[in-house]
């Protein structure tokens, strides 16, 4: 019991803290671009490697991961570099706000600091091959049965409503849907939130991702928790079994 409140403290603690948010869509893309991912030039869900061109995007090396979407929709896209919302912007409590109810996404963008704060948050920007980013939408995670793969080697697969990304990144796409549940609100039916925490505990977080969290913690004051307890559950627990 003791471990557990501390664990939750920890959880507290980590998401109430705050400091520097972007004020803008391309100040959130720079940031993610050439602080957070610098030195770590790989897409999400594919694995491909990119290399940074203007202000905050890049062009895909496709041969680096044997990527093929020529069969796909979105063909103008597969060279292109896209920084992606991992929970995406509609479905977070900003759609719901004033500024884009009877406005939009952009206005709240310019003109809400609260929606900034979801819409920019850094620890939900991954970057993406454009093509997968655009064919993905709005849709959220699941299970599809068998193994389609329609965009060469990438283990990507899509329905009309769901995304399956590949069981070696399930892990860190869960901790971050997990985190912006509890930092801004974000709805999970309990079916998600389970399957999350299930894919959270079977695929733990590698080095990159802990130096990823760091240095989001760094440039905007607050960790994801869920990364967090990796470091801290397993030291706890082992000093709370030698009492």
């Amino acid at each position: 019991m003791k471990s557990f409140c501390l664990l939750f403290f920890t959880l507290a603690t980590s998401l109430a803290q705050g400091a520097y948010v972007p004020t803008s869509w391309s100040g959130a893309k720079e940031v993610a671009r050439d602080e957070v991912y610098s030195g770590y030039t790989i897409t999400k869900y594919c694995g491909c490697l990119y290399q940074p061109k203007g202000d905050s995007g890049g062009v895909i090396d496709t041969a680096s991961c044997g990527y093929d979407g020529s069969k796909a929709k979105y063909k103008n896209a597969i060279t292109v570099l896209d920084w992606e919302h991992v929970v995406p912007a509609s479905l977070t409590p900003a759609r719901q706000m004033n500024c884009w109810v009877n406005g939009s996404r952009n206005v709240c963008e310019r003109t809400s600091k609260e929606a900034q704060a979801i819409i920019f948050d850094l620890h939900n920007l991954v970057p993406s091959v454009g093509q997968a980013n655009r064919i993905r939408s709005d849709s959220r995670y699941g299970i599809i049965e068998g193994e389609a793969r329609e965009l060469g080697q990438c283990d990507f697969e899509w329905t009309k409503d769901i995304v399956e990304p590949s069981e070696k990144i399930r892990g860190e796409l869960a901790r971050i849907w997990l985190y912006m549940s509890y930092k801004h609100g974000v709805n999970l039916s309990e079916e998600e939130r389970l399957m999350f925490l299930r894919w959270s505990l079977s695929d733990p977080p590698d080095e990159w991702e802990f130096i990823r969290n760091a240095r989001i913690k760094e440039l905007q004051g607050n960790s994801n928790a869920y990364v967090d307890m990796f470091i801290k559950a397993p030291l706890e627990l082992h000093n709370e079994s030698k009492k």
